[in-house]
């Protein structure tokens, strides 16, 4: 995990994908389509979490259940 300058961690590939249990193949497959907000720190990619939810909050449709 990489430091971010305000204090949070940065995560790599591995350990976003634990986080929403899922393959870490399909990280890399958000990544290679620009569906998930990434950091590029030389040739690897890192997420800051809280991006990567506030980006899957919005995306998230609502809808009435009557």
């Amino acid at each position: 995990m990489i430091e971010r300058q305000e204090g949070r961690p940065l995560l790599n590939c591995r350990e976003l994908a634990q986080k929403f249990n899922v393959p870490v193949n399909t990280v890399y497959y958000w990544v290679s389509k620009k569906e998930i907000p990434y950091i590029k720190v030389g040739k690897h990619n890192r997420f800051n979490y809280q991006e990567v939810m506030e980006f899957f909050k919005k995306q998230t449709v609502k809808w009435n259940v009557r």
